[in-house]
């Protein structure tokens, strides 16, 4: 389902998460031993595909012998269950189990697809929610390992009792505008000629648009007047939620943290439009999986 004007990848997630079921440990087994149940296979973040990208799901039968690290329920297509399971091994371990099947990152699979696909939203979510309980094994109160619990949206410690949830790291990305040019910067771990727009985590009290305001001021020295909010997209690498803004700046002056920003230059809406159709061989934007190329359409559509 769409809920905002502009569908970016990732997002579009179709599933219903029946958050009810969850809490009963003994639905949850029936549900998981359903024959219309299918499971998406993880392995080191990389997510087991069909030929044209879209999830490979499994029967559980097909999983009675894999080396299984984590299960979690996922939610509800059409009635039926979707579990995502991490494998443990070598990705070599599979060879010529699944002979249409290829395991693949998510950001190969999104440009394979070429355009957002609710299957990228189921991706997102397995992908996040398994990354977070390989990182958040132990119990941050007191060290003992915790269980999963709640079907995989919780663990709990069996010493001190203590509940962790999955966690969301809201990320703002924007577009600095003056008059009729944008601002895109090119950090230190972007190749040459590859240009962005700015982004940061967002700080603890603080609202979006002091964050994009701080954020602008603190990597490129320039004030902010005003903020729109474009759109949103999980991102899960391992788990953020960008948040596309605009931002009006009082001028085009750059005073560059370069910790942060290797280089930083102003571009019109013709240069912009031409790195899109890929027509600058020295300057690139991200490509169509990335929410920056959706805020430059935006700003190209006026």
């Amino acid at each position: 389902m769409q809920l905002q004007d502009i569908q970016t990848f990732f997002s579009g997630n179709p599933l219903d998460r029946a958050d009810h079921l969850r809490k009963d440990p003994a639905t949850m087994t029936e549900l998981q031993q359903s024959a219309e149940t299918r499971l998406m296979l993880l392995h080191d973040g990389n997510i087991m595909s069909d030929p044209v990208g879209g999830i490979y799901w499994v029967k559980q039968r097909q999983c009675a012998y894999l080396p299984i690290d984590t299960t979690i329920f996922l939610g509800l297509e059409d009635g039926a269950p979707r579990y995502a399971a991490s494998l443990l091994g070598d990705a070599n371990d599979f060879d010529g189990l699944f002979p249409d099947a290829k395991l693949r990152d998510a950001r190969a699979i999104a440009m394979k697809m070429g355009s957002a696909h609710p299957d990228l939203g189921i991706v997102a979510q397995a992908k996040s929610m398994l990354s977070w309980h390989e990182s958040h094994k132990f119990c941050a109160k007191c060290g003992v390992q915790s269980n999963l619990v709640r079907a995989g949206y919780e663990r709990q410690c069996p010493s001190c009792g203590a509940n962790h949830f999955p966690r969301t790291d809201p990320v703002v990305i924007m577009l600095a505008l003056h008059e009729d040019e944008a601002l895109l910067g090119r950090g230190p771990h972007l190749p040459p000629g590859f240009y962005s727009a700015l982004a940061g985590f967002m700080e603890p009290g603080e609202t979006i648009e002091e964050a994009v305001a701080r954020e602008l001021m603190e990597e490129a020295g320039v004030k902010t007047t005003s903020v729109s909010i474009v759109a949103n997209q999980p991102w899960p690498w391992p788990s953020s939620l960008m948040i596309g803004c605009t931002a009006v700046v009082e001028g085009k002056k750059l005073t560059l943290d370069e910790t942060e920003i290797d280089d930083a230059r102003w571009v019109t809406k013709d240069e912009a439009a031409a790195a899109i159709r890929g027509e600058t061989p020295d300057f690139f934007v991200p490509p169509p999986l990335a929410i920056a190329h959706d805020l430059l359409k935006d700003w190209l559509r006026g």
